[in-house]
């Protein structure tokens, strides 16, 4: 019983941060839309399966999310559990995403690999996801460790995270043909630029709208 309320009581202190980060800073601003509007099939068949998902609370759990039942973009898949504010850590990397990186990312801070630029930014629109939730879709340059650089499109949709856990955040990332190549560097940057962004309205409004 006393681990039981610990692991609430940390629950809930780590919650209370995030929230005051949330209100720190308002989300960046994007297009709005219902559905993924970026991005090749994958994103539409990701989103698909989401919305075929139970939904009790608003969002699927992150034990009804079945990994293999995304064989088709699963080597494009990655599972970031949101600890708060300064963490957001891989839970699941799909090997095409660990094949383009160089290696594998599982159990990394995502917020590690952003650019600088726009770190503590992204740590507030990635909680917006979480949070109120919603899904996200983001058109972004990326510099892989190999020098390559290219814009990506990525979708993130929302997860119930296990009772007294942090929520989760399910993600399918479309690489495009490379821009040019620069010099090799020990780990990715992400988000150096950001080309397009769409917020999508799952049931509980978007950046700029009422929940």
């Amino acid at each position: 019983m006393a681990r039981n309320e610990a692991a609430t009581a940390l629950v809930s202190e780590c919650a209370d941060e995030t929230q005051r980060f949330i209100a720190s800073m308002p989300p960046s601003e994007g297009e709005h839309a219902t559905a993924p509007i970026l991005g090749t099939r994958m994103h539409t068949d990701l989103f698909q399966y989401w919305l075929s998902l139970p939904r009790a609370s608003g969002i699927p759990n992150a034990s009804d999310f079945d990994p293999a039942a995304a064989r088709s973009w699963l080597a494009d898949m990655t599972i970031l559990t949101v600890n708060g504010p300064e963490e957001i850590r891989h839970r699941l990397v799909g090997t095409g995403i660990a094949d383009r990186l160089g290696y594998d990312a599982t159990g990394k801070n995502l917020l590690d690999f952003v650019d600088p630029s726009y770190r503590r930014q992204c740590a507030r629109d990635m909680l917006e996801v979480a949070w109120r939730p919603c899904g996200w879709q983001v058109r972004y340059l990326t510099h892989y460790p190999s020098g390559r650089v290219a814009h990506v499109q990525s979708i993130y949709l929302p997860l119930k995270g296990p009772e007294r856990q942090p929520p989760r955040i399910v993600s399918v990332h479309t690489p495009e043909n490379p821009e040019r190549y620069t010099r090799t560097a020990s780990k990715p940057n992400f988000a150096s630029e950001i080309a397009r962004m769409v917020w999508i309205d799952v049931g509980f409004g978007v950046p700029g709208t009422a929940r």
